[in-house]
């Protein structure tokens, strides 16, 4: 079991361009948390990671964390839980708020906003991953709250070179079709992205937080366990045999699970049997019964009372108005 591909096919995320921006020397811009910036974009859930693509020119970076790092062409800054930034050609500046300098929403197509004092050019890719609110995966609340890819100057990622490059030729045209691609392209980018960070980054620590989420991927004791888990969610696991099947004690596997997913495994088991669950009301016709049984549960009374209590309406009222 690929338990990432599993992991992104269930949780729904889609990628959004809505801003080219073309900045001119002196400038610098605020970008508040997603919660205050979605409605301005109109985004259809405050749910949103915000990403930046440098195109062309240099400028720089600074994180609510005093974070400041240098940006150059190909260079993309991601914020995985929607933490508020600023971004200008120096850092001494008063921040202009970006929602001041944008035209009044619904766009049909991304704006170009151009900003600045006439001087160097600076010219970015700004969009978002929208994604769902609902029971959001551990392994997806684990990434730190910035992440920054040198696309152009990694020699290990060529996909995702060519995908950056790709998202900045399809930002520049209005040919038929753009805006379909750049989606497309925008959610491969950061699949790429999280593939490469489990590939290269499995013991290093980002912003002083480590990505326990990655690294429960590939322990030798949770990678398995997750596979087991993911292969087959409708088995009635406990804990006993999960750690039977780990060759470690009981505690010692509700230890490690919880330092590195931030619950103990049932919870875990829970919750991915009902992401699972909301997967199946939204995109299938299935009887509320059938999904009980394929996610887990002896009866659709027990399924309904589990998902009501963690989702907060019965699985019927969800599918009517959320799915």
């Amino acid at each position: 079991m690929d338990v990432l591909s599993d992991i992104l096919r269930v949780i729904r995320f889609s990628g959004v361009i809505d801003l080219r921006p073309e900045f001119s020397a002196p400038w610098m811009i605020e970008t508040p948390s997603c919660s205050n910036f979605a409605d301005t974009i109109q985004s259809d859930t405050i749910r949103i990671v915000p990403f930046h693509i440098v195109a062309e020119g240099n400028c720089w970076v600074k994180t609510t964390t005093d974070i400041c790092q240098a940006l150059s062409p190909g260079d993309i800054i991601i914020f995985p839980h929607g933490d508020a930034h600023i971004l200008g050609d120096r850092l001494d500046q008063v921040p202009a708020p970006i929602a001041d300098l944008l035209p009044a929403p619904p766009w049909k197509e991304p704006p170009v906003l151009i900003y600045g004092g006439g001087g160097q050019i600076t010219r970015l890719v700004c969009g978002f991953l929208q994604c769902e609110q609902l029971l959001l995966h551990p392994f997806l609340k684990s990434l730190p709250g910035f992440m920054y890819i040198q696309a152009f100057a990694e020699a290990t990622a060529p996909l995702l070179k060519t995908g950056v490059q790709q998202i900045i030729q399809e930002a520049d045209c209005n040919q038929p079709g753009s805006v379909c691609v750049l989606t497309r392209l925008v959610e491969l980018m950061f699949i790429e992205i999280l593939r490469n960070y489990m590939q290269n980054l499995p013991n290093q620590q980002m912003d002083g937080i480590q990505m326990n989420g990655i690294l429960a991927l590939n322990d030798p004791i949770i990678g398995p366990v997750l596979n087991w888990i993911h292969t087959d969610p409708a088995h009635p696991w406990t804990v006993s045999e999960l750690a039977k099947q780990a060759n470690v004690s009981r505690s010692a596997l509700a230890a490690r699970f919880t330092e590195l997913l931030g619950q103990p495994p049932m919870q875990y088991l829970i919750q991915w049997r009902l992401q699972l669950a909301t997967h199946h009301l939204r995109n299938t016709g299935e009887s509320i019964a059938t999904i009980a049984i394929q996610v887990g549960y002896e009866s659709e009374a027990a399924f309904n009372r589990a998902f009501k209590r963690h989702v907060g309406m019965p699985p019927g009222v969800w599918r009517h108005h959320c799915g």
